[in-house]
């Protein structure tokens, strides 16, 4: 299953750090990088996923190279220095975390659900794994951007466990913007929440009561459920139910995979499976782009129970 648009014909290799661009490509956007960091004075070391300048500041390159995947390459030059211009400004604007007050704080926290790979020192900020390469964060909402805790203002304003209920809170009680239920090709549906908020992705921590909720479903807890969030406005699942979640296995997969590759802010372009006590990664990506799935035992004995139940 191809994830990349990219001709059948050409032979790649998906970059390891910013997986949207080939090899080849990820390289002539580090090197444009490097360049329009020069061009503003900043002399910077450049490592895979970020850049690092003289005073130890990082430069994280996965949502702007997200962005200029989608762009001609003529105009990248252009995309990462209006970038790079609004990241710098928002380094000499005031500290939020040392201006706002605690009932402020509180009002903007939110969990929010990260690719694990494109946080630089991603030990610095408190963090729990949500699923193989999907990290839950503390996310404080700006008028014009969002700052992540970092350890220091996570226990200024009460610490992960507080912090992280009253964000799980602040995610329910966003409004639903777009659902939508997608047929399976071979039959079964499965269900996409959609919307502009940089946090519909992170709803996936509110299943699988989000599911409840909005279609009525409830969990077999024997069975489990599918999940993915392919970028940060999208949250995908599928109540597993009988033998049509062979089909809809691989329809979310497809959805999933085209989900992460076309948009700002991928999250993963992976299926997960609930199994009980935590999620399990049901898809891989080989060199050349294309997904596979790898079924554990666990997951097959689910197959096996559904097939002798039809």
């Amino acid at each position: 299953m191809g994830i990349f648009k990219r001709k059948s014909s050409e032979a790649v290799t998906v970059d390891s750090a910013l997986t949207f661009f080939t090899y080849s490509k990820a390289n002539e956007f580090r090197a444009i990088a490097r360049e329009v960091f020069a061009e503003m004075g900043l002399e910077v070391q450049i490592h895979p996923g970020h850049a690092v300048d003289d005073s130890g500041r990082e430069f994280g390159f996965w949502n702007i190279g997200a962005i200029c995947y989608e762009q001609p390459q003529a105009k990248w030059r252009g995309v990462i220095a209006d970038h790079l211009q609004r990241v710098l400004a928002s380094f000499e604007a005031p500290d939020p975390f040392g201006v706002l007050a605690s009932q402020d704080v509180e009002r903007r926290t939110f969990a929010r659900l990260y690719d694990e790979a494109s946080i630089p020192g991603i030990d610095s900020y408190p963090h729990r794994e949500l699923a193989p390469g999907i990290v839950e964060m503390l996310a404080l909402d700006l008028p014009d951007t969002v700052a992540v805790f970092n350890h220091h203002n996570a226990n200024k304003f009460g610490g992960w466990e507080a912090l992280q209920k009253q964000g799980i809170e602040n995610l329910r009680s966003l409004e639903i913007e777009q659902l939508e239920t997608l047929p399976a090709p071979g039959g079964g549906t499965f269900n996409a929440l959609l919307g502009e908020s940089v946090y519909t992705a992170s709803r996936a921590l509110l299943l699988p009561d989000l599911a409840t909720e909005l279609t009525g479903q409830r969990v077999r807890e024997q069975f489990g459920w599918l999940m993915s969030v392919p970028n940060r406005h999208q949250v995908v699942w599928h109540i597993i139910e009988d033998a049509t979640v062979i089909s809809v296995l691989n329809g979310l997969a497809r959805f999933t995979a085209m989900g992460y590759a076309d948009a700002a802010g991928s999250v993963s372009p992976h299926v997960f499976w609930w199994n009980g006590t935590s999620y399990e990664q049901l898809t891989h990506v080989r060199q050349d782009g294309t997904l596979t799935l790898d079924i554990s035992p666990g997951f097959q004995a689910v197959l096996a129970a559904i097939t002798m139940d039809r």
